[in-house]
């Protein structure tokens, strides 16, 4: 199968752009956003990703209002229209690549829509690949590029509408692709694997923008080589962070994080502070995560050539949630994407926190 891809003189395999180098179907490709106003009015998670061995791209849209969050999922057939960055109202548009991209959701049954202009303010930060093996098992092969800048356009929800202005909103971009477990469907047939995947203890994924420069950095329990460092991102350059330093505060029950500090030291001993002011919380579950979906077999699954689905929670504690049907449900792990405000040097800025409390052991077989 060919398409407008294969014109351009990049392959890298003997197949056309329509295809992958495995036949893995946890093999994906695609792009994660994060975006919320200074103000804290509106903050949102979404992703569209392709999955070319199950024959499917799908993705989504989690935004919070207030103390409500929206979700909404969309799933199609990949191919034959396989460049088409879209599935049902959900869709992404690479306006100059590593420079701008617009996000847009189209007015549909959950009552949400947007259109954002992302504008990179820094340069891309590449990760190295990360191998996993499992008792010699290929369990994850995968790299990443993170970005950050200042976003633009409207975003409507329960009637009201909001601008978003470049210099008052921020944007976070991953762009992550190879295999990932937990994503192409439940591995039915196979041995579940021995390893702990993750150890108790706070864990931090995070990536800011602040008016004249962003940065990300990760701290791991388990202590991954990544853990304990990151970058500085600039309009022109990346600068090494050797040292990751954080004093945090959680609301009660200790699992959600209310504000606090964080310090990054560079390669040149240079420390920039800043401080922390939570805006709220998005549950990726509503995205899909740890099998979110309706049928609960999570991301990358077929469901159809056109599907949609979604629904509305309220999000007002840390840890429990209300669904439409006024059932509370607490989710058997803390992971959450919280937004922050932050006051650092240049300026106001914000981050996409990541933050963890990672309770018990958690296994590759989850």
């Amino acid at each position: 199968m060919l398409i407008g891809l294969d014109e351009y003189p990049f392959h890298q395999i003997v197949e056309s752009f329509a295809g992958a180098a495995t036949g893995d179907p946890s093999w994906n490709d695609g792009h994660y956003f994060g975006a919320t106003d200074h103000a804290g009015n509106v903050s949102l998670t979404a992703s569209l990703r392709l999955y070319p061995n199950n024959d499917v791209i799908d993705g989504f849209v989690c935004l919070r209002q207030r103390d409500r969050q929206y979700n909404v999922r969309v799933s199609r057939r990949l191919r034959p229209e396989i460049d088409l960055l879209r599935a049902g109202p959900l869709g992404i548009e690479i306006v100059e690549p590593m420079k701008q991209m617009r996000l847009f959701l189209e007015p549909n049954d959950v009552g949400i829509a947007l259109d954002l202009l992302c504008t990179s303010t820094t340069v891309p930060a590449r990760s190295p690949v990360e191998t996993t093996r499992v008792d010699g098992r290929l369990v994850s092969e995968r790299t990443t590029y993170e970005v950050a800048g200042s976003v633009s356009g409207t975003v409507e929800v329960a009637g009201e509408r909001y601008e978003l202005a470049d210099g008052s909103a921020s944007f976070f971009r991953n762009h992550s692709w190879g295999m990932h477990p937990g994503r192409g469907g439940p591995r039915q047939f196979a041995a579940p694997g021995g390893a702990k995947r993750r150890v108790p203890g706070v864990r931090q994924w995070v990536l800011f923008h602040m008016p004249d420069h962003g940065g990300h950095f990760f701290v791991d329990p388990s202590g991954r080589r990544a853990s304990g460092r990151g970058l500085l991102m600039y309009a022109d350059g990346l600068v090494d962070v050797t040292k990751v330093d954080s004093d945090l505060t959680f609301y009660d029950g200790g699992r959600r994080m209310s504000g606090g500090t964080f310090a990054l030291t560079d390669a040149a001993g240079r420390t920039n502070e800043y401080v922390i002011e939570d805006l709220g919380w998005v549950y990726c579950q509503g995205g899909g995560y740890f099998g979110g979906w309706d049928d609960g077999l999570g991301q990358g699954v077929y469901r159809g050539n056109d599907y949609f689905e979604g629904e509305t929670w309220d999000v007002s504690h840390p840890t429990t949630i209300v669904d439409a049907e006024g059932k509370e449900i607490e989710f058997d792990h803390d992971w959450a994407e919280s937004f922050v405000r932050l006051t650092g040097p240049g300026g106001t800025g914000a981050a996409h926190y990541e933050c963890v409390v990672i309770r018990e052991e958690e296994s590759w077989s989850r």
